[in-house]
């Protein structure tokens, strides 16, 4: 246990943690720091048999093994001159996991607070959006973005249009702290405003994939906790107010963006006999679609068929796509935009740059993590470890487009509700 009398080390202890959020809406290389920090505040000050308790776990040995993989891939695809920083440094995450659930697990932070103090973040950032909305700029002068005739808005992160990731994944941090502290959830009011507001921005900033996410870590949710006799009522509500104000709803462009265009992709994603254009071959295979991601997906697919053991090496698929040799494979609309910094896809990600034994790795790993966090969580009645759990297997929805699973900026976010995850996990019955 970290020394009570250590103050110095205890005050950035919870400096660090209360800045994480703003910080990722400002700079990474300040929350690659805070996370850094973190880290080494656990290997100075926690005593050697108490790393040793904390390690000593199935997760922690799934996630050396990772790490361990990522390793041996480098040296592996070393010719193809893979990420040395994706494939070195991932070890930076187990570590980062290992410490933020022990400190939470400490006593030495009040996780309430903490997790309270991270709602209103997201609170202030939705308000923020709704300002950009309204005016054109948000608090710090920052215009929303023009794509054809709707505006997409980037909050503080300005045009980095990413910010309803943001939103959604210390939302949830904060809607799962709210149920676990609060018992008797008497104010299901304010949460289901709370929950509004989320739904709200998420909707305005026109980031389709992040909306879905979101509605689905809804109902998967709210159907299972003690408010979903209050979520049916609203959903079905919103469901009616759907159905009769159709064709008003078709006027307006972000919502027909982000529900009815939504539902066509969706449905031309899953299609199989796609291609109707007589000109286009018919055994061009599931993924030549007249679609920018599947483009990518299709690419991936083939990189991953060359290269189908190991792959090419973390973040080589920028390099590789630009091979003429897997244009034959993708839709004629996108064959000279086929190529990418990464397939916008979990899946087609690890199956071209870590190959089919990186999949076995990786995914074996999760399941393992996620079948233990759902099987405690029921045991345990602990919707907090239920909805971290639920949202964390969002990144996991086929075909849903996604930024890269390795950068930086995603990677610190997941990795801090996998870290609260894993603490609640091993948490004992009593409340910090």
């Amino acid at each position: 246990m970290l020394s009570l009398e250590n103050k110095k080390l205890i005050f950035l202890l919870n400096f660090c943690l209360i800045f994480l959020p703003i910080s990722l809406l400002f700079s990474n290389i300040i929350s690659e720091i805070i996370i850094f920090l973190i880290t080494i505040i656990f290997f100075l000050s926690v005593k050697k048999k108490d790393v040793l308790k904390v390690i000593n776990n199935k997760v922690v040995f799934f996630l050396l093994i990772l790490t361990l993989y990522f390793l041996i891939n480098y040296f592996i695809n070393f010719d193809k001159n893979p990420s040395i920083t994706r494939s070195l440094l991932f070890i930076r995450f187990p570590l980062y996991v290992i410490s933020l659930s022990y400190f939470l697990n400490s006593g030495l932070v009040n996780n309430k607070k903490i997790f309270y103090y991270w709602g209103s973040i997201v609170f202030i950032t939705c308000l923020d959006l709704q300002l950009q909305k309204i005016t054109g700029k948000n608090i710090l002068g920052y215009e929303h973005i023009a794509e054809g005739s709707i505006m997409r808005l980037g909050g503080f992160l300005n045009d980095e249009l990413k910010v309803a990731n943001f939103i959604n994944s210390f939302f949830v941090i904060s809607l799962g702290a709210i149920i676990y502290y609060e018992k008797n959830n008497n104010n299901w009011i304010l949460i289901f405003l709370f929950i509004s507001t989320i739904l709200y921005s998420v909707i305005i900033t026109g980031e389709r994939a992040n909306f879905i996410a979101l509605l689905l870590f809804l109902i998967g949710f709210l159907i299972i906790s003690s408010l979903r006799k209050y979520a049916a009522l609203m959903f079905v509500t919103l469901a009616i107010l759907i159905v009769f104000n159709y064709s008003e709803l078709k006027k307006n462009s972000m919502l027909e963006r982000m529900l009815f265009q939504n539902v066509n992709i969706i449905k031309d994603s899953l299609s199989i006999n796609h291609n109707k254009d007589a000109k286009s071959p018919e055994n061009k295979g599931f993924l030549y679609k007249n679609n920018h991601y599947f483009s990518h997906y299709a690419t991936a697919w083939q990189i991953f068929k060359d290269y189908p053991v190991v792959g090419v090496g973390l973040k080589n698929f920028r390099v590789y796509c630009s091979d003429a040799a897997y244009l034959d494979k993708v839709h004629p609309s996108y064959r000279n935009k086929n190529c990418a910094t990464h397939p916008h896809n979990l899946y087609f990600e690890i199956l071209s740059e870590l190959g089919i034994l990186g999949v076995m790795i990786f995914f074996s790993s999760f399941v393992y993590f996620f079948y233990t966090c759902l099987k405690r969580s029921y045991e345990q009645s602990n919707m907090f470890l239920y909805g971290n759990t639920l949202f964390l297997m969002t990144y996991f929805i086929p075909f849903l487009p996604r930024g890269s699973f390795f950068t930086n900026w995603n990677a610190i976010i997941f990795w801090t509700i996998f870290a609260i995850s894993y603490h609640l996990l091993n948490k004992k019955e009593t409340h910090a």
